[in-house]
């Protein structure tokens, strides 16, 4: 089963919570490893989860390292160190022995060999969850793979341990002969929980919303995705959720995409992002201009302008004549139900201006959105914020438009 990104968020936060009951029984923890396209979140879930949940966030990108000491720390020899009176003796790394000289401690010239601790364990935060993110393990040399599997059976190398409360997820790429990738044995397979997930538009689109990502680079891809990223027969989208978004950066700046100038500048940096022979994205966007798609009410005055002028831009917009266009409409209902959860997340955020609008909506001379949109937005809000939306669901009109 393929999973969105949005499906496995609570999966993950569920099995770093069991893993803590299963370390306090004194059980290895259970190591997670994702596996998706290259630039579909993998990595971006993993960061939001360890922010969500106040974790450490450790990550090493396997295919840039090189030697396991990058990950298990270096071979080190030690020095052993008394005091005068021999009461007090220590193993002592080569760079502190000065420091212990001046403390009134000398070398007995006894040495041995062990592993310093790797750069990234001074990091962690002890007092803290810890999510120690292993990128891209499938693209990584063989003797890095090994060590990898040595921490995840053991969770130890040489010269540690894993801190206490402390998840080890892996990220890898399919081996679908898309990707240079090293293939592992069903018995590492088998020693962690494997997860698929698949691109979403409608989890990218969220995603975008709370990152503030440009307005009109949000509904071109909420009106393109599939022609850009989804039903290819040859697998080979033209961009993904990681080029797009860069893409998306890049061209933010841009204003009045409509001046030619402005859009050959657009599509010479799209040149730059995305392989596109056929020049599916010049026609998409000189299509989209077209239809003025780039000029669509922002969310953010959906919401919150004043509805008089608000109503007149929607009715425009999603009305062609008697037409309506759904399309236009399912754009326009994805970015409020996102930015309505967005606005929620703050603190300054009023219930009463997201029931004031909800009743505009309902009461509306034409039917602006689905039915749905009503319900998909309580019922959204009221999962993750219960004591503020009280009242929206006491409302008796809204509370009809739910109860159907």
């Amino acid at each position: 089963m393929e999973l969105t990104l949005k499906e496995l968020k609570p999966l993950l936060k569920y099995i770093i919570n069991n893993n803590d009951v299963l370390e306090e029984h004194g059980k290895l923890r259970t190591a997670i490893n994702i596996c998706g396209e290259a630039g579909y979140g993998k990595s971006q879930i993993v960061e939001e989860v360890a922010n969500e949940i106040g974790a450490n966030f450790i990550k090493l990108s396997l295919a840039m390292i090189s030697e396991t000491g990058d990950l298990s720390g270096y071979p080190v020899c030690l020095h052993y160190a008394c005091k005068d009176d021999g009461t007090d003796c220590q193993w002592v790394v080569p760079e502190l022995i000065d420091s212990f000289i001046r403390s009134g401690y000398k070398l007995t010239g006894e040495t041995k060999m062990s592993y310093a601790l790797p750069e990234w364990y001074h990091k962690i935060n002890p007092e803290k969850p810890t999510i120690l993110l292993l990128d891209d393990l499938s693209r990584s040399l063989p003797n890095i793979i090994q060590a990898v599997y040595e921490l995840i059976y053991k969770q130890e190398f040489w010269s540690f341990k894993l801190p206490p409360r402390t998840t080890v997820i892996l990220t890898t790429n399919p081996s679908n002969g898309d990707y240079n990738v090293n293939d592992e044995d069903e018995a590492a397979i088998t020693r962690r929980v494997n997860f698929t997930i698949k691109w979403d538009v409608d989890s990218w689109a969220e995603w975008a919303e709370r990152n503030e990502l440009d307005n009109r680079c949000i509904n071109f891809l909420l009106q393109y995705h599939h022609e850009l990223m989804e039903n290819r027969e040859d697998r080979k989208h033209i961009v993904n959720a990681r080029s797009y978004t860069m893409f998306a950066n890049i061209i933010s700046g841009i204003p009045n995409w409509e001046n030619p100038n402005n859009l050959g500048m657009i599509l010479q940096i799209a040149s730059g992002c995305f392989d596109d022979e056929n020049n599916i994205i010049g026609n998409l966007f000189t299509t989209f201009i077209a239809n003025k798609l780039d000029k669509l009410i922002s969310p953010e005055e959906l919401l919150l302008g004043d509805w008089k002028k608000v109503y007149p831009k929607i009715k425009e917009t999603v009305y062609n004549g008697e037409n309506y266009r759904a399309d236009i409409a399912a754009i326009l209902h994805t970015r409020l139900l996102n930015y309505t959860d967005y606005y929620f997340s703050k603190k300054e955020a009023k219930t009463k201006v997201v029931i004031d609008r909800l009743m505009d909506i309902i009461h509306a001379e034409k039917p602006l959105f689905e039915e749905d949109l009503i319900y998909n937005i309580i019922k959204n809000l009221f999962t993750k914020y219960p004591a503020r939306t009280k009242d929206m669901v006491f409302n008796p009109e809204i509370r009809a438009r739910i109860l159907g």
